[in-house]
C-alpha cells in the first residue's frame, strides 16, 4: 500500500535541495550595475556630499525593494494560475512548493543585493 505523503515528502526534499543550490546559481550572472554617481568635487561642502551619497544609497535600497516586490508578485501570480489549473492535490502541492522556492530565491537575491550595497554613508565632519 502506497503512503499518500511519500510523494509530498519526496517533492519537498527536492525543493529543499534546490533551495541550497539555487541561491548560488541564481546570482551567478545577474549583477546589477552600481550607480557610483556620488563623486565629490573640490568645492562641494561635506554636508552636500553626504546628502548626495545618502540620497543615492536610499534610491538603491528602494530599487532593491521594488525588485523584490515585483519578484514576489510574479511568483504569486504564477502560483495562483497553477493552483487554478490544478486538478489534484499533488499538483496543488507542487504549485505551492514552486511558489515557496520562488520566494526563497527572491529573498536570496534581495539579501545579496543588500549585502553588496553595504552600510549607509557616514557623515565626515
Amino acid at each position: 500500500m502506497k503512503k499518500p505523503h511519500s510523494r509530498l515528502i519526496a517533492s519537498l526534499g527536492v525543493c529543499a535541495s534546490l533551495l541550497l543550490v539555487a541561491p548560488a546559481a541564481s546570482g551567478a550572472g545577474l549583477s546589477r550595475p552600481h550607480n557610483n554617481s556620488t563623486t565629490t568635487t573640490i568645492n562641494a561642502a561635506p554636508q552636500e556630499t553626504h546628502r548626495q551619497a545618502l540620497a543615492a544609497y536610499v534610491a538603491e535600497r528602494k530599487a532593491i525593494a521594488e525588485n523584490f516586490k515585483s519578484a514576489v508578485n510574479a511568483a504569486q501570480a504564477a502560483f495562483l494560475s497553477a493552483r487554478a489549473s490544478a486538478t489534484n492535490g499533488a499538483q496543488r502541492s507542487t504549485a505551492r512548493a514552486a511558489y515557496e522556492l520562488a520566494i526563497a530565491q527572491a529573498a536570496s537575491v534581495r539579501s545579496a543585493a543588500l549585502i553588496s550595497l553595504g552600510n549607509p554613508p557616514v557623515r565626515n565632519n
